[in-house]
């Protein structure tokens, strides 16, 4: 007989992007709720952010991280982590803020923390067509893209955006900067998204093949669980 494998899920997430005000809003969630408290034989944490780049494998070196993502996002009072895509030779290099960095191991003796972008990326890999792939996930007032073909990595970025004209601008530009056949390529998408919103319907005339990966569902909680129980099940593989 199999051992039975228990899940416990807590999904949270705030529209400030501000490190500072996370790491707070994380200090009263770990004070205020008893699941916490608990030990587990594994702990995971997965956290979406943007402070991501790809570094191709023969041009990753450790000891640069961090001057790497320091260029590229201005920031400080940081520490790196990294995985290695899956199906591509290349590292999604990864920036903690360090008080959060340290609130997490003082609350989680020991942990595997992951970028939630390494498992849109991987997904995206996983879904391309030798035609060309443009995947999205939408959150609120901000979307991350890849563009990918035959497996392969064209490009990638993140928006954030106010209104539906400026997530369109946004998109377009993403494609024409990459020389993306708008006709021939198929559009995936995940996230806070519907068909019936004024950005769905704009997206649903400009390109010709779309492929929801999931739809938006009323329960946002039961959602946000089983997005994050099957990352979970992913990292534990």
């Amino acid at each position: 007989m199999e051992s039975e494998i228990i899940f416990n899920a807590e999904c949270y997430e705030w529209q400030n992007k501000d490190w500072e005000y996370a790491t707070q809003q994380y200090k009263e969630v770990f004070s205020n709720n008893s699941i916490f408290k608990n030990e587990y034989k594994r702990v995971i944490v997965i956290l979406n952010t943007r402070e991501n780049t790809i570094i191709p494998i023969k041009y990753y070196d450790k000891s640069k991280e961090t001057i790497v993502l320091k260029t590229l996002f201005g920031i400080d009072n940081f520490v790196t982590f990294s995985s290695k895509l899956k199906n591509e030779d290349a590292i999604l290099s990864t920036a903690i803020n360090n008080a959060l960095n340290e609130l997490l191991h003082i609350v989680f003796p020991k942990f595997d923390l992951f970028s939630y972008s390494s498992f849109f990326i991987n997904e995206a890999i996983n879904s391309s067509e030798k035609k060309g792939t443009v995947m999205l996930n939408i959150a609120q007032q901000s979307f991350e893209i890849i563009n990918t073909k035959s497996k392969k990595i064209i490009a990638h970025n993140y928006f954030d955006f106010t209104t539906a004209d400026e997530f369109m601008f946004f998109i377009l530009s993403f494609i024409k900067q990459n020389n993306v056949d708008i006709e021939s390529i198929q559009l995936l998408l995940s996230g806070k998204i519907s068909m019936d919103s004024k950005i769905g319907k704009s997206l649903d005339k400009y390109f010709p093949t779309i492929k929801q990966l999931q739809k938006v569902s009323v329960n946002n909680k039961e959602a946000a669980f089983e997005g994050l129980k099957k990352y979970t099940l992913i990292a534990n593989s």
